[in-house]
């Protein structure tokens, strides 16, 4: 009785010395984490807008909030300008692939209500398959389409409202689209509206 007691207490402090461990190792990789993603981000929206916006800031944290509360994949908003005109967002939203999470940047142009384009910020895919939702065959597909209503897939996007659909992908392609249309409402809802 006593063996398993006394292996019992020798589990339960290596257990509390991993938990403390982990949670300092954490807390010093946390903000390097979160300045790299920002700054990797910043980059996707700079691609995006081109010469569209020369300029990137946050979203208001109360309003973002307020959105979070209908739209939970919404991660993070962006307000692009050139100079001092507001010219769009980018909107970061959160989906689910084959791999798992995957968080992908879409950018809309107040003029015509148009996509200007979109990004992978991060993802679990499997490479050569999903993975093809970070490449230059895939991103075209979003550019120039409208932002009035839901996107869908194509194997053939030519219309306003078509995306590429990737044979080999097809829960990657899926993902990518119902954030992307979970993106455009929020922009039709609430972000052209301001």
């Amino acid at each position: 009785m006593k063996e398993p007691v006394k292996f019992g207490i020798i589990l339960l402090v290596f257990c509390a010395l991993s938990a403390g461990l982990l949670a300092a190792v954490n807390s010093f990789t946390a903000p390097v984490i979160a300045e790299t993603e920002l700054k990797n981000t910043l980059a996707s929206y700079e691609v995006i807008f081109g010469d569209a916006a020369d300029s990137f800031e946050e979203y208001d944290q109360a309003k973002l909030d307020a959105i979070k509360e209908k739209y939970p994949n919404i991660e993070k908003i962006f307000v692009a300008k050139k100079g001092q005109d507001v010219v769009g967002y980018g909107v970061n939203v959160k989906s689910n692939g084959y791999g798992g999470a995957m968080v992908n940047a879409l950018g809309f142009l107040l003029d015509g209500d148009k996509i200007a384009g979109f990004r992978n910020i991060s993802n679990g895919e499997t490479s050569g398959f999903g993975s093809r939702i970070t490449t230059d065959e895939y991103y075209p597909s979003y550019e120039g389409k409208s932002a009035v209503g839901p996107l869908k897939l194509s194997k053939d996007p030519k219309a306003e409202d078509e995306v590429m659909w990737l044979t080999s992908a097809t829960i990657s392609s899926k993902g990518a689209l119902a954030g992307s249309n979970d993106a455009i409402k929020v922009y039709d809802e609430v972000l052209k509206n301001e």
